[in-house]
């Protein structure tokens, strides 16, 4: 089961999946290249690709099968990217596939990334107080922003003060949509594994709009809506999100 984070996150993300799928499951926690404690390198390749890349390398070289992807935002998008690379040229590797609040449609690009890809983008990274953008970023992923504590702040806010971090987020935000995205998406309909799609219906960064449009496309999907909820389910409603993946996870293919 490997798991993968959005923007501006880390593996901090999934600390709930950690004690209920551990048990049963190698769970595999990751930070993308340039996010949490990897390197954040000033010459480095942050586009959704890259990190695409990246994570279809991982479970080729570590021979990873009877694989669960799971996916939340931007690791949405790059875990649509890898599953339909493995279906192509690993098939039989991916197992189910679960994407929480995915990117999927570049219709519906958020705000922040649209001001971040603008020519301001590069002064709001860098005048902005890493403890202020982690706040604000968690106040508009949550539906009660209330539940958003001074740890989950500090974890957001620490590595986009390290060094390289804001060069990191600017870049992985610029690089996150693919310059053939249209022919990704063309590819959506071909995957068959079971996939599970997981939505805030109060999502304010990616509504849920892309999540019915993703289970139109992706035949062999089903769409669960968590209410009172928005961006990251796996943060605001943990327990309800491990007993739905837990459901999932169980059922035979």
């Amino acid at each position: 089961m490997l798991c993968l984070h959005g923007l501006g996150a880390s593996l901090y993300t999934w600390r709930h999946f950690i004690a209920p799928f551990s048990k049963n499951n190698q769970l595999i926690l990751v930070d993308f290249q340039g996010s949490g404690k990897s390197p954040k390198p000033y010459d480095g390749d942050y586009s959704i690709m890259a990190k695409a890349d990246d994570i279809y390398n991982l479970i080729v070289e570590q021979d990873l099968r009877n694989l669960t992807l799971v996916g939340n935002s931007l690791g949405g998008g790059v875990a649509l990217l890898v599953a339909t690379r493995l279906m192509e040229e690993e098939p039989g590797r991916l197992s189910k596939l679960v994407l929480i609040d995915s990117a999927g449609d570049k219709r519906y690009v958020p705000w922040h990334i649209k001001v971040v890809r603008s020519f301001v983008g590069w002064p709001i990274i860098y005048a902005t107080p890493s403890r202020l953008a982690a706040t604000m970023t968690l106040r508009t992923c949550y539906y009660d922003a209330k539940k958003a504590s001074k740890e989950q702040v500090l974890a957001y806010a620490t590595p986009l003060a390290s060094r390289g971090g804001r060069h990191a987020l600017l870049q992985t935000a610029r690089g996150c949509i693919p310059a053939n995205v249209d022919e990704l998406m063309a590819k959506l309909p071909k995957l068959t594994v079971p996939t599970l799609l997981l939505w805030g219906r109060q999502d304010k960064v990616i509504p849920l709009v892309v999540g019915e449009l993703l289970h139109k496309l992706i035949p062999n999907s089903q769409l669960e809506i968590i209410e009172e909820c928005g961006h990251i389910p796996q943060e605001e409603k943990p327990e309800e999100i491990v007993a739905l993946v837990s459901r999932f996870l169980e059922i035979e293919q």
